[in-house]
């Protein structure tokens, strides 16, 4: 199967901002039968053709699981069936306190294993909070500095015209000016991702907020330059082994229990297994890790947002501070900080978060430091509005 390049730099990281703003919208307008699927009434007449696999999916899923969460069990096992989503995995974590887990559904289409509690999804742009932490880690370390430049750090980066060498800190919180690499010019290239950056256009002004995945491809640069380590060895030692998150990996190929991603086209929904996607990619790919290149299971990855802050992972305290209002912000109080949303609760907390939607997989994080994570994982590029609302509501709870 033979994808475009646009289609292949959008499977490797989230491409637009559109993913990036599913954990903090409104909550949003729900089909009748989702609605019929997750109220406590039994579903009538009216509801979609699915309606048994749904209350089949709920009645298991229900069983031992705290009332506290039936309202997102309901709205994501009514999404499931409904976007006929070939698997999803779900993870509720708490300090102090066993987890909640739901897997649906198989890792690839035309193949009968399931997803398990170990099964590996792209997390897609939820790998620029594993990034940010990495960052600022060094940061804590003296390794680097937020007001460090690209220019003096990485060797062959020279500045597209117009945007100024930019800073760690305006890289973490997209305002560096940077847009993104414009596929002609990579092609043209061989695949020399820094040269095509260069020649590629701004996104805006410094200090405005434009999201840029090229800027965190800048970042994992740096990241290298600092320890003359590559980006998959440091998000080995210094993420995943000292919080012990045994499914987190950035080489594809090494990754034994992966889901494979899924896109949409003219002949059907057709699977593409992660080791393999990134084939037709001209040159090393690997520049597109630190934007999204991280795979891992859904309760790895709470487990690593509640750690965000602690001494396990040092400097990430300031991942935690709510950062810059955002532009067209869907709540008044949206920010964006280094490597995380933030946004306020109905009870007035502060939540932070990320989306990841590359087209093949679908990802959700969202949390409340000290209090609780929430993730939901898809091997599709389908939303799911209906489970997101019922997740914010969730951490709303005490």
């Amino acid at each position: 199967m033979r994808w475009s390049l646009v289609a292949l730099i959008s499977i490797a990281g989230c491409h637009s901002e559109a993913g990036e703003r599913a954990v903090v919208r409104d909550p949003p307008e729900v089909a009748p039968s989702v609605i019929a699927a997750t109220s406590d009434a039994p579903p009538g007449p009216e509801a979609a053709p699915h309606a048994d696999r749904k209350r089949a999916c709920i009645s298991e899923a229900l069983v031992g699981a705290d009332p506290r969460l039936h309202g997102l069990i309901r709205a994501v096992c009514a999404e499931w069936v409904e976007r006929e989503l070939p698997g999803l995995a779900l993870a509720v974590a708490e300090p102090g306190a066993a987890a909640f887990e739901l897997q649906l559904g198989v890792r690839c289409l035309g193949e009968a294993t399931p997803v398990g509690a170990a099964t590996q999804f792209r997390f897609g742009s939820i790998s620029k909070p594993v990034t940010a932490a990495l960052a600022l880690g060094l940061v804590a370390d003296r390794r680097l500095s937020l007001t460090g430049r690209a220019g003096a750090l990485v060797a062959g980066y020279d500045t597209p015209s117009g945007v100024p060498d930019p800073t760690l800190g305006a890289l973490l919180s997209h305002r560096s000016g940077l847009g993104e690499i414009a596929p002609a010019q990579l092609v043209e290239l061989d695949g020399a991702w820094l040269p095509a950056l260069a020649r590629s256009a701004a996104a805006g002004a410094p200090g405005e907020y434009h999201y840029s995945n090229a800027g965190y491809a800048v970042i994992g640069a740096m990241l290298s330059a600092a320890t003359s380590q590559d980006y998959p060895t440091l998000v080995g030692e210094r993420v995943a082994a000292p919080l012990g998150l045994g499914s987190f990996t950035v080489d594809a190929k090494l990754a034994s229990a992966a889901a494979c991603g899924h896109l949409d086209g003219a002949q059907g929904r057709a699977p593409i297994r992660v080791a393999d996607d990134l084939e037709f990619m001209p040159g090393d790919p690997s520049w597109m890790n630190p934007g999204g290149g991280v795979l891992g299971s859904a309760i790895d990855l709470a487990w690593f947002a509640l750690a965000l802050g602690s001494e396990r992972l040092p400097g990430t305290a300031a991942m935690l501070e709510p950062g810059e209002p955002l532009p067209q912000a869907r709540r008044p109080d949206e920010r964006y900080g280094y490597g995380l949303r933030s946004w306020s609760l109905a009870d007035r907390t502060t939540a932070y978060g990320h989306s990841g939607n590359n087209g093949a997989f679908a990802a959700e994080l969202m949390f409340v430091p000290g209090r609780r994570a929430i993730v939901l994982l898809t091997n599709c590029g389908a939303e799911l509005p209906a489970s997101v609302a019922a997740a914010d509501q969730l951490l709303t709870v005490p």
